[in-house]
């Protein structure tokens, strides 16, 4: 939701707790035995009589289940138990049950056809509690265990008693449908003509650069414009500062490293006055909150159509807490995301000259013959540059356990019994490693795309067959912002790699693109430095 992924709360500033905790438990045990004996002493119904258990590994504990066996490399460690377990297994992670998959097929299964069934978020503290001021669901992450569901219509989406929320879905599909996103395309294109003249300036100025801050910017302006009507030059602009800063701490505080609690309900008064939840009150009270309603009282001032004008335009029945939970959940899902693949593509690009020369001279034969740089509309024609996009995306996925759903009664997929409660994961970086899935899947190789030329967001949307790989999600939670994502991705890759090489600073070397650290909610490439390089043999456009 990596070493320092969203489970980093099993590093060692918790295992002191944790073992005190285990030891308190084992006194329990015996007693938790004798009833759990007695539960499972009763019959089941015919429906699950002859299901298969979910495989589990051992190293399991009193009370704290596997969160020490998981150790500081959980993505690492769930890998090897699918290795030896099989595509599903079942762990517990404190008092939580985690399914977890990373077999596409049987994944299709439990997230699409049993969609109704599946599509519910387990309970987030940050995001319940405080994020969405006890309720108020996120229009594109919502934690849909409020009792404000009704039930599920067409393939997709919610019918809510909330109209705010209903709305709020209409308002974020509207905004990210691909119709929509072809209409921002120049500023798209432009944003990322700026993005490579920034990095080019930046490693003339200083050798080397730290590229997240330009792609944060380069992610944000665009989807900033569109909801805000503004932009922002710099990265040194104060307001770009304290807004992608703002983004940052969001989205770590919805981390799993945040919400212990969750894990461990014995920690939740500690956790409540002492703990994570008070820095959690005090970053929407004194940070999110003030920045956002001064954000949507400028909007309105601007000049030109943006989204907060909209919503009093088309006279939705919009609270300022609906408009700030909405508007903060499209910036930091447009932008945080999108940037942190942007550092994970290019980082890894750094290790392969060979594949940027490749796709350099695709682009220069288009610009050769069309006078300019391919946009997104002229994607078929670079079909290397399509190909590299994907297995960056492959091997190194943003999240190394996608958005987490969860069940609110038993269901039965494939013989196999999912126990109320649990949280699904669709285990991203297992199922990206997965040698029945990729051949040589440890091997960076952007041939193996080249027969699969669809929009990521088509393909994630249409027949399983038809998809080459996963990162988006699945079903009706699948990721509503993917085709923005990929427009900014691809217009990013093709104006660097028309102008410039990206190469390791001289001194601290290639950037380290096999350990991470946590982003919260996504896995992050560990700090570097890389040098944008003017090709050469670059064609003047």
């Amino acid at each position: 939701m990596t070493k320092a992924n969203a489970l980093i709360f099993l590093s060692q500033r918790y295992a002191i707790p944790i073992i005190s905790i285990t030891i308190a438990a084992t006194v329990l045990y015996s007693t938790c035995q004798f009833v759990s004996s007695i539960n499972k002493s009763k019959p089941k119904s015919d429906k699950f009589q002859n299901a298969t258990e979910i495989p589990t590994p051992g190293s399991r504990y009193p009370y704290i289940g596997h969160m020490l066996a998981l150790g500081d490399a959980p993505s690492k460690k769930l890998i090897q138990w699918h290795k030896e377990l099989g595509p599903i297994i079942k762990v517990h992670l404190g008092q939580q049950i985690w399914v977890l998959c990373d077999s596409p097929e049987l994944a299709h299964k439990i997230f699409v056809t049993h969609g109704s069934e599946t599509s519910f978020r387990p309970y987030s503290t940050y995001a319940s509690e405080h994020y969405s001021f006890r309720g108020k669901v996120c229009a594109t992450r919502a934690i849909l265990q409020q009792k404000s569901i009704c039930r599920y219509i067409e393939h997709r989406y919610l019918l809510v008693q909330n109209v705010s929320i209903q709305q709020s879905l209409y308002i974020v599909i509207s905004i990210l449908a691909p119709k929509q996103i072809d209409k921002y395309m120049d500023s798209i294109s432009n944003e990322s003509l700026e993005l490579v003249n920034r990095l080019m300036r930046a490693t003339e100025e200083d050798k080397s650069v730290d590229p997240m801050q330009h792609f944060m910017l380069q992610a944000l302006n665009v989807i900033y414009k569109v909801s805000f009507g503004d932009r922002f030059e710099t990265i040194e602009d104060p307001k770009f500062h304290e807004l992608s800063s703002l983004i940052e701490e969001t989205m770590m505080l919805g981390g799993f490293e945040n919400d212990l609690a969750s894990f461990l309900p014995i920690l939740s008064i500690v956790d409540y006055f002492a703990g994570s939840q008070v820095k959690m009150k005090h970053f929407i009270k004194t940070k999110r909150d003030p920045v956002f309603k001064r954000l949507l009282k400028e909007a309105m001032s601007r000049d030109g159509p943006n989204v907060v004008k909209s919503l009093e335009e088309q006279k939705y029945e919009f609270t300022e807490e609906d408009k700030i939970v909405l508007m903060c959940d499209i910036i930091a899902g447009g932008t945080d995301t999108t940037a942190t693949s942007l550092s994970w593509n290019f980082a890894i690009l750094s290790h392969h000259l060979d594949v940027q020369q490749r796709a350099a001279e695709e682009i220069d034969n288009f610009i050769r013959a069309h006078g300019r740089v391919p946009g997104f509309q002229d994607r078929l024609e670079v079909p290397y540059c399509i190909a590299v996009i994907k297995e960056s995306m492959r091997y190194r996925p943003i999240s190394p356990f996608g958005i987490p759903h969860s069940v609110q009664r038993d269901v039965l997929i494939d013989n196999f019994i999912i126990p109320k409660g649990a949280v699904l994961i669709s285990s991203m970086d297992s199922m990206h490693k997965n040698a029945d899935n990729y051949s040589c899947p440890e091997i960076y190789s952007p041939e193996r795309f080249m027969s699969n030329l669809k929009t990521m967001h088509a393909a994630a949307n249409g027949k399983l067959e038809e998809r080459d790989h996963y990162a988006f999600g699945w079903g009706r939670r699948i990721c509503p912002g993917a085709y923005l994502a990929e427009a900014q991705i691809f217009n990013a890759m093709i104006q660097v790699l028309a102008r410039c090489f990206i190469e390791a600073d001289d001194k601290l070397g290639l950037p380290n693109i096999h350990e991470s650290r946590s982003g919260g909610v996504t896995s992050m490439p560990l700090p570097h430095r890389l040098k944008f390089v003017k090709r050469t043999s670059c064609i003047p456009v």
